[in-house]
């Protein structure tokens, strides 16, 4: 019904009475503040001033007014002070695949929340579940390690990755192989919809005589039965096992002609609003990754 500056005038007014030393006090004109003054009441249908001379004495209608508004005003006068500041505040809904996960995504997010103060809610998907909410404006930022196209997305590679296979066999890992020799092995995948699941199938050949034992979603209970079961293999995030490898509980078995690239991206909705929120955050991100 009325605007902020109408009311933030009005309230300026009924301490400061005197139109010619707000002016100064606000940097506006006396005929600004007169007609913003005379467009609130307009609106009211209502005088609140008495004009006494040259100053403007609240009257009992202004008084009621003013009491009536001062909490709604309150509220709008810090709304637009936080929009306004520099300070980051928002909130940011984030999917990432589950390969992001078992690369410390979590801890950059929580460290990037600590700094500063933002909400941000993140849960995990498969990474066509991922683009489907992306298209749907459903999450401001998907985290995803496909290869795919589309007009409405914008994807931007943060890191390189390869798939390796591993096994907690030292003596197999001695040697290397062609990957068709590997097949007659127990081999764990992640579920339909994943990623690396699907850029591993895409490489094999023959794959009638491929055979899948068991299909889990989450990287943890893969590794954790790698680890029992020495006659199981999987392809997974070389990045994903880098402790493991390092602490000489997985190996992995080198392939002969035959390697599994990929590049993992940032993604979203080609319109969504780059607030300045949305930018610090994303720029935090790739800086993270690039010490991976």
């Amino acid at each position: 019904m009325f605007t902020l500056k109408e009311l933030e005038i009005f309230f300026k007014l009924s301490e400061n009475p005197h139109i010619s030393n707000l002016a100064k006090q606000i940097n506006l004109t006396q005929s600004a503040i007169s007609i913003s003054l005379n467009s609130l009441e307009k609106k009211l249908g209502e005088k609140l001033f008495d004009r006494i001379g040259k100053k403007l004495i609240l009257n009992e209608r202004g008084r009621v007014f003013k009491q009536e508004t001062f909490n709604a005003y309150s509220q709008l006068v810090n709304i637009k002070d936080t929009f306004s500041s520099n300070s980051l505040k928002g909130q940011l809904n984030i999917a990432s695949s589950k390969t992001f996960n078992s690369i410390n995504l979590s801890l950059y997010i929580y460290d990037f929340i600590s700094k500063n103060d933002v909400n941000i809610t993140k849960y995990s998907q498969n990474t066509k579940e991922i683009i489907n909410e992306v298209l749907d404006s459903l999450v401001d930022v998907g985290f995803v390690e496909k290869e795919f196209e589309d007009s409405n997305i914008i994807k931007e590679k943060i890191a390189n990755d390869s798939l390796i296979i591993v096994t907690s066999d030292k003596e197999l890992a001695r040697n290397s192989y062609y990957i068709d020799q590997l097949y007659s092995k127990k081999w764990i995948l992640r579920e339909k919809g994943s990623g690396t699941r699907e850029v591993f199938l895409s490489k094999l050949k023959y794959l009638e005589d491929f055979k899948i034992t068991m299909e889990i979603s989450n990287f943890e209970e893969i590794k954790s039965i790698l680890l029992k079961h020495k006659d199981t293999l999987t392809c997974i995030s070389k990045l994903a096992v880098k402790k493991e490898l390092e602490d000489k509980k997985l190996f992995e078995i080198k392939l002969k002609n035959l390697e599994f690239d990929r590049q993992l991206y940032m993604i979203y909705h080609k319109d969504k609003y780059k607030s300045r929120l949305f930018l610090e955050f994303t720029s935090y991100i790739k800086k993270c990754f690039e010490k991976i």
